[in-house]
């Protein structure tokens, strides 16, 4: 197996939009290069790009649906778990919108490398456009599975110099055939993107069960997780470190049935899926989605806190801060979560309107480490409709 590459080396997402796909008519970019230069929190910043972000937004305003839309990278270039409102092909086009095409775009940084990948489609299913570029000049580029222009020398770096075009029949991103016909090498901008895309994970709170897209194939029940890997304990003690919940946990066998974990009481042991609250169950997920973050390139989880008190909220997001090998983005309603002791302005985005915005990208004021960015917030000092927008 090939030898992971440090966090210098690894490759990161610069920026990403998306337009004409369920809520955004209009297009949307995510910017990951929108970085201030503040004296602090700078542990929320890696290679000059926000490595953790949390994203604010109103109920409807897309926070969800951009998370479908980022990830829509991962259903075309793997066969990783998906989402079933990823390939509802009723709401994939926007409903407003009289074009009948999705357009995702996609920019990516490894070392001093910079590669675009953006494509177009009319359906979950169905490509309709395609290009690659490294460094600002054309790899390739597809429209209708028809070749309308490549270069010579970037598909020999890319190992596709002797690929065979005519065996395309346009059932794959042509960025997954050349990945799937062609041996990649470690320095290959081809291998750069799907190591990434196929380390990405999404998921939500407990409440939809183990919904998840990326990294894997498949669920787990997580109680027989936690026993198959002997981590119940481990778990006992997370829930004690993160939140303070003094819970004894074991392990019970059952006549003919897979063995089960239980909460231990002075009288009786009792199924820990029966008396555990929607907060412990929300941990279990995050529990078990964090064994696995070490694997991870780029994480978005989608209203993290929702059965957190605010204490255990802030507890969670100070334990993501501590991932060195992942960026994250995290939704949340929150604002007891804003405060430049947790990140910093430019890493506070706003979703409105179709546009995404950082505090700093939102108001004419400069911000300091000194203000109080929840007060800030409250009172509307980010509400700013005529800040500049992304083009």
């Amino acid at each position: 197996m090939a030898q992971r590459a440090s966090n210098n080396e690894s490759t990161m997402l610069r920026k990403f939009s998306v337009e004409n796909y369920k809520n955004f008519r209009n297009k949307a970019v995510l910017d990951f290069t929108a970085v201030r230069d503040y004296s602090f929190s700078k542990d929320c910043i890696r290679n000059g790009l926000l490595d953790k972000a949390i994203l604010i937004g109103k109920n409807g305003s897309g926070k969800t649906n951009l998370g479908f839309a980022l990830f829509d990278i991962v259903y075309t270039l793997t066969d990783n778990q998906s989402e079933i409102h990823q390939t509802d092909e009723q709401s994939f086009i926007n409903g407003d919108s009289a074009g009948d095409e999705a357009a995702f775009w996609y920019e990516f940084q490894h070392s001093d490398s910079i590669i675009e990948y953006s494509y177009r489609k009319s359906s979950p299913f169905r490509i309709t456009y395609e290009r690659l570029a490294v460094g600002g000049k054309t790899v390739f580029e597809i429209k209708n599975t028809k070749l309308i222009s490549r270069d010579a020398d970037l598909m020999s770096m890319i190992g596709a110099g002797n690929l065979q075009f005519s065996a395309y029949d346009g059932s794959l991103a042509f960025l997954r055939y050349v990945a799937h016909n062609t041996p990649q090498s470690l320095d290959s901008p081809v291998y750069w993107i799907t190591d990434f895309v196929r380390r990405m994970l999404y998921f939500r709170s407990v409440q939809d069960g183990n919904t998840y897209i990326g990294l894997t194939k498949g669920q787990e029940v997580l109680d027989q997780y936690l026993i198959k890997n002997g981590l119940v304990n481990d778990f006992q003690k997370f829930l004690n470190d993160i939140a303070g919940l003094e819970m004894e946990l074991s392990t019970v066998k059952t006549e003919n049935m897979p063995s089960i974990v239980v909460q231990r009481f002075r009288k009786k042991p009792v199924l820990l899926n029966t008396v555990a609250s929607s907060g412990t169950k929300a941990l279990e997920l995050y529990y078990y989605w964090s064994r696995r973050f070490d694997d991870v390139s780029f994480i978005f989880i989608d209203e993290f806190d929702a059965f957190y008190h605010y204490e255990l909220a802030e507890n969670v997001l100070r334990n993501i801060l501590k991932i060195k090998s992942a960026q994250a983005v995290l939704t949340t309603h929150n604002t007891g979560l804003v405060g430049n002791d947790l990140l910093r302005p430019d890493c506070y985005l706003i979703i409105n309107d179709g546009q995404i915005r950082s505090f700093s990208e939102s108001t004419h004021r400069e911000i300091r480490e000194g203000h109080n960015l929840e007060k800030m917030l409250r009172k509307g000092e980010f509400d700013d409709k005529n800040g500049p927008v992304h083009s």
